[in-house]
């Protein structure tokens, strides 16, 4: 019985001494990944520290933000139907830009909209955009828990902006209009240099908002010539992807490392709320988690990797072949072992079609504006969009030239888009997936 029991012991002992060494092994090779995964992002010249990449301390006299929050301040503490005058007109404003607005809506809006607290506030604003430099203060310490009240207020501003041009262009007001319309595109660079993804995401919003209010404004009045070069080079300046790349470097920096940093040293209670999964089981398959280095450290490692690769790949020329090969990396990331870079990565899957997808939006715009002046030149749309003699109007999906085609008393110039089929100009419907292009299709002025 003895001899049994020695036996069984030493057979224990043997096997932890296994599992221990198994355990180390696992451990080194994990932190080996690791720190090759860091040298790579070092090699390839990426930011490796949050102060790489924070913006520095503006002075307040020539900090935008001051000015811009003063006005968001200013509107919310006016009263109204739905909370306060901002929220309320901002929903009004996005409902009169869809063309979803009630009679009865917009009769409050155009109220509303003239009242001297909302001339105010937007003058502020245009004040706002005179200022070169914009820093918002955030605690980029708090990673994915940071608090960004801002980004819903400046939505908000950008669709009021929209649907104030709006309504002066239809009221004959086109010189106010248009200048309201290049506050409300420079009104998008408040973001330029925030190192966060969903701020990246509310500038891309902000510039459609933009293109979609100047597309309008085109049917009750073209711009002049001098109107039409401002919107020119402000549009010009949108494609520029340093915004994209600071987001990913933050999400990486800011939340990334911030997730993993909770991950072992943290309450896993913390962590399980940031990331959606705030339940005593989450809590607890996280702790678990957390104690196994070699699977946590391993899973850091493709973090890293995932996100090295994703950088350095929205930096080049729209590939759909290279798409593809990301979307499969982060495809395999989900129902992977790595269980936290399969929560976070998906949230930069759809991020480079975006980008792309609004720099040919922005192309569209800029072509159908060149079109229109020189139809004011000339008393005739041109035949084709190469005697605008304008740069960098290549659709990005194709790498062809954007397709224009003069159509009764207006035209129609579109991208393919990103699923790379022509389908004639046809523009997307509601929900639909495939089989439409990203389309400018006017029809002349009233």
């Amino acid at each position: 019985m003895r001899n049994r029991t020695v036996k069984i012991l030493t057979g224990i002992a043997i096997t932890l001494v296994v599992l221990g060494v198994i355990y180390a092994i696992g451990t080194a090779v994990s932190s080996a990944k690791l720190r090759r995964a860091y040298a790579e992002l070092e090699k390839a010249g990426r930011p490796m520290e949050p102060a790489d990449i924070i913006p520095s301390a503006v002075p307040d006299e020539k900090n935008a933000a001051l000015l811009y929050e003063s006005a968001i301040l200013l509107l919310k503490a006016q009263p109204a139907p739905n909370g306060n005058l901002l929220e309320h007109l901002g929903g009004l404003s996005d409902k009169f830009l869809k063309e979803s607005i009630e009679s009865d809506e917009l009769a409050e809006l155009q109220q509303l909209i003239k009242q001297d607290v909302v001339t105010q506030a937007l003058s502020v604003i245009e004040q706002g955009t005179g200022r070169r430099s914009c820093r918002f203060e955030h605690d980029y310490n708090a990673g994915f828990n940071m608090l960004l009240p801002h980004l819903s207020n400046l939505r908000s501003i950008t669709r009021l902006i929209g649907a104030k041009s709006c309504l002066l262009a239809e009221a004959g007001q086109s010189e106010a209009a248009w200048q309201l319309t290049q506050t409300q595109l420079k009104l998008a660079d408040a973001l330029r240099n925030e190192p966060i993804l969903i701020s990246f995401l509310v500038r891309l919003a902000s510039i459609r908002t933009s293109r979609e209010t100047i597309q309008k404004i085109c049917v009750t009045a073209p711009p002049n010539p001098e109107q039409y070069r401002n919107i020119e080079s402000l549009l010009s300046d949108y494609e520029d992807r340093k915004p994209l790349v600071l987001a990913l470097d933050g999400e990486r920096l800011l939340g990334g490392e911030w997730a993993f940093n909770l991950l072992r040293n943290g309450p896993a209670r913390d962590l399980s709320a940031s990331i959606n999964q705030e339940s005593d089981l989450g809590e607890l398959l996280l702790r678990l988690y957390s104690a196994i280095k070699p699977l946590s450290l391993a899973d850091q490692a493709a973090y890293m990797r995932i996100l090295g690769d994703y950088t350095r790949f929205v930096q080049q020329p729209y590939s759909p072949k290279e798409a593809n090969t990301m979307d499969k990396k982060i495809n395999q990331m989900q129902g992977s072992l790595h269980i936290i870079t399969s929560m976070l990565v998906p949230a930069i899957g759809r991020v480079y079609e975006l980008y792309w997808e609004s720099v040919a939006q922005i192309r569209i715009t800029r072509a159908g504006l060149a079109v229109l002046q020189e139809k004011k030149a000339q008393g005739a749309f041109p035949e084709a969009l190469d005697v605008l003699k304008l740069n960098n109007l290549d659709d990005p999906f194709s790498n062809e030239p954007l397709r224009y085609k003069p159509q009764g008393q207006g035209f129609v110039v579109y991208s393919i888009g990103p699923d790379e089929k022509d389908n004639g100009g046809s523009p997307r419907l509601k929900k639909q997936k495939e089989d439409w292009d990203i389309v400018w299709s006017y029809v002349g002025g009233r």
